[in-house]
């Protein structure tokens, strides 16, 4: 009997550790867990559609309300919380949780409520809450800025526009060649004619160079010879393309000759080819390439000597920036004691005027005689005809 009562006492202690909805272990990134800790809204506050607080506004809240939090960024900077239909992010220094008796910050007390980590997939988190609102028919741009915003807190970076699978029909502003990469070193494939009608797929992330179709070829054209219509206009492509729901496009170079140009008499070269997309790797090109361990020491060499190489491009630029300014300055000084010097020069010369003014005045004051007083007559005397 005695064992029957200890055995459900414990119980009845540990029944509240159990049904706590949070979780107790670290979630993977990108998961989306239906269990929850409570937390409560501490000042006025407002709830985004993203991490950060230039992403659209989901609502605002009152001091005070019961919101569920599945989960923060890996920093503890920001949760995603839910509140009734609403779902969406906010600053965690805005919400507390009562532990022990006392209400303590979420960024404090996340691990020991159980709060796990999550990531932050614009892309799917925006297809399963916001389809209805209005800001959704601009997630291609804002999809852009989550690119050119992004954090490593955040978590892993999508390689990919997550809605990059559309197209959108621009124009050649002049006669430009296909190549088969993102630069002007690849092989070109052919010369598309000015005023040709392409097919775009996506661009890099800085909108540089493009991903075209045109006829039966596929590759890449700066982004710079392209135009599209845009409300109500043609307009130059690099400018508007964020904002024409294109996604952004790596450029992964084993999958896309691989998938485009088995044909090509170049393919015949693509050890050359892939060495170069090594050698040449920019960032803006998505996930690096593999570098086998045989060329690791040669990467390394190549990247230092890069590296020196952009020092010293960095220097001359500098100089040169030194050297125009210095001129600037110099040319200024110039133009201002010219201007004094002028200005200097008016003055004597008005001077000199006006001193010869004055000489004609007393000349003409010494040439003048003096005039003759009229005789007066006597008293009584009569003057003489």
């Amino acid at each position: 009997m005695r064992i029957f009562i200890l055995a459900a006492t414990l119980a009845s202690f540990g029944a509240p550790l159990i049904s706590t909805p949070a979780w107790s272990q670290t979630n993977r990134p990108g998961d989306r867990p239906d269990s929850y800790a409570s937390g409560v809204t501490v000042r006025s506050s407002r709830m985004h559609a993203g991490p950060d607080a230039s992403y659209p506004a989901v609502r605002n809240f009152d001091p005070g309300l019961r919101v569920n939090v599945y989960g923060c960024l890996s920093d503890r900077s920001w949760c995603d919380v839910g509140y009734g239909p609403d779902r969406g992010w906010m600053f965690s220094r805005d919400l507390a949780s009562d532990y022990r008796g006392r209400r303590e910050g979420i960024d404090v007390i996340a691990t020991i409520l159980g709060i796990g980590v999550l990531s932050f997939n614009m892309g799917r988190y925006w297809d399963d809450h916001y389809r209805e609102r209005s800001f959704y028919n601009d997630r291609y741009s804002w999809e852009q800025r989550y690119f050119d915003g992004y954090r490593e807190s955040w978590g892993p970076r999508p390689d990919r526009s997550y809605w990059g699978n559309r197209t959108v029909l621009a124009y050649t502003m002049r006669r430009v060649w296909m190549r088969a990469g993102p630069d002007y070193d690849y092989p070109t494939l052919r010369r598309i004619a000015r005023g040709a009608r392409v097919n775009v797929y996506g661009c890099l992330r800085d909108w540089n160079w493009c991903d075209v179709d045109y006829r039966s070829d596929r590759g890449w054209v700066p982004a710079s010879d392209l135009s599209a219509d845009y409300r109500g206009r043609r307009q130059g492509f690099g400018s508007i393309a964020p904002y024409l729901g294109l996604g952004v496009l790596p450029f992964l170079f084993d999958d896309y000759w691989n998938d485009h140009y088995r044909g090509r008499p170049f393919y015949n070269q693509r050890d050359r080819w892939q060495r170069h997309y090594r050698e040449s790797y920019k960032p803006i090109w998505g996930r690096g390439p593999a570098i086998p361990d045989g060329d690791r020491a040669r990467q390394l060499e190549l990247n230092r000597q890069r590296d020196e190489q952009n020092r010293l491009q960095l220097q001359k630029k500098q100089q040169a920036d030194e050297r125009a300014r210095q001129l600037k300055q110099n040319r200024q000084n110039a133009q201002q004691n010219r201007q004094q010097l002028l200005q200097k020069q008016r003055q004597e010369r008005a001077r000199q005027v006006e001193q010869r003014r004055l000489e004609r005045e007393r000349g003409k004051l010494k040439k003048t005689p003096p005039e003759d007083k009229a005789a007066t007559p006597d008293d009584g005397a009569v003057a003489p005809n």
